[in-house]
């Protein structure tokens, strides 16, 4: 622990002025003419202070020390308020600022004793009786007048970045609800095929998406997840499940609508943000399924006849990575009663009683234990008790993730 920075004292001021970092150059200027005016105040108290009640060189030395005092808070200020000063105010200033204000001390003190002796040869004081006391009370309500004037600056500056932020909420919340509407629980169900899906976000824009949506004989599936949680995430979510649904109108087989989504996103958003995707298709008369994996998790395949929990999964690189990308389907018979179960990472990473990300098994085993004590439940009731499982199983204070799941009764 550093003797200038812990938890009783500290040299920087990360939280205090974190919230100014991305404010515009004009509140910036009346941030720095805040502290300006806010931190004379003290100081010109201080100064009239030690003008009424020390003299000579304690005067001199005594006012240095204030001035570098408010030289330094000032150059903080002006520091951190733009990125490229701020990692260099924190790394050097204090090997600068030390000697600096021991220099000014002695300096000072020489300065002051050169005054005090021709101040000590003077035969009348410059202030005497009832002008001490105007001096006085001029001075000191000159300051608090200038510190008033500084914080009106700071409330303006307020002022604006709330509404500002408030702006951006309204635009957030639009979203969200346009979002939401988009992720809509949705239950298809087709001679004796029932399947259930719904989404829940981790924060107000949420990143994973699904469609589930049948087409003549043929029910599509699908999970995605979009990389990150950003209001960009939300938007670039929107855009691809649109685009999915599109080309679900024309075309049918899953690794060439995950090729043209992949080019797709390649041209819309740049290379740090990209998708996964898992894509299946169940055909309900032949009682067989086509899976496509675009970077996502395995798809989980519980067999009715067998009792046994099996994953079918197919290698793919995520959406939006690589032009070279090429994309596969995997077969297998999917007999009636069967179960399949998509869903999204953010149902596996749960955090256990030593806040440690649980290892993926733990996803498995609970869906083998929940299906067999479940098997007559309807889908949207044993999704429901999944989740609810998972949640309760989970001691983060929060959702780390957003938790996508599908599942379909064969």
């Amino acid at each position: 622990m550093s003797l200038l920075q812990n938890k009783y004292i500290t040299i920087y001021r990360d939280r205090e002025l974190e919230a100014f970092y991305d404010a515009d150059p004009a509140n910036r200027r009346k941030i720095i003419y805040a502290h300006l005016m806010i931190h004379l105040l003290p100081a010109l108290m201080a100064m009239i202070f030690f003008y009424f009640f020390l003299e000579g060189e304690l005067l001199i030395v005594i006012g240095g020390l204030v001035f570098v005092f408010y030289a330094a808070v000032i150059l903080e200020t002006v520091s951190y308020l733009y990125p490229k000063s701020r990692e260099f105010y924190k790394k050097h200033m204090k090997w600068i600022l030390i000697p600096l204000f021991f220099l000014l001390a002695i300096g000072g003190y020489w300065v002051g004793v050169f005054l005090g002796e021709n101040i000590s040869n003077e035969t009348e004081p410059s202030l005497i009786g009832i002008d001490v006391l105007f001096w006085g009370i001029f001075l000191t309500m000159g300051a608090f007048v200038w510190a008033y004037l500084g914080l009106s600056h700071v409330f303006s500056a307020a002022r604006e970045l709330y509404t500002r932020r408030a702006e951006i909420e309204s635009d957030i919340e639009f979203a969200t609800e346009v979002q939401n509407r988009i992720l809509q629980d949705i239950s298809v169900e087709h001679g004796s095929m029932r399947a259930y899906a719904c989404s829940i976000p981790a924060n107000e824009l949420g990143g994973d998406y699904f469609e589930l949506t049948r087409i003549k004989n043929n029910l599509f599936a699908t999970v995605g997840d979009i990389s990150g949680h950003s209001f960009g995430a939300g938007l670039l979510m929107t855009m691809t499940k649109s685009a999915l649904q599109t080309h679900l109108e024309y075309r049918q087989d899953p690794s060439e609508i995950m090729q043209r989504l992949n080019h797709m996103l390649l041209r819309q958003s740049d290379r740090s943000m990209y998708a996964t995707m898992v894509f299946l298709k169940l055909d309900l008369e032949m009682e067989s399924a086509v899976l496509c994996n675009a970077g996502h998790l395995p798809v989980y395949h519980y067999s009715r006849k067998s009792g046994k929990l099996e994953k079918r999964y197919q290698k793919g690189i995520g959406l939006g990575i690589t032009q070279k990308a090429d994309y596969k389907n995997l077969e297998f018979a999917a007999e009636e009663g069967d179960l399949i179960i998509l869903y999204s990472d953010g149902l596996i990473e749960t955090r256990d009683e030593q806040m440690n990300v649980r290892d993926p098994r733990y996803f498995e085993e609970l869906l083998h234990h929940m299906i067999t004590n479940h098997q007559d439940d309807s889908p949207e009731e044993l999704t429901k008790s999944i989740l609810e499982k998972v949640k309760a199983d989970d001691f983060s204070n929060s959702m780390e993730d957003d938790a996508t799941l599908i599942l379909i009764k064969v």
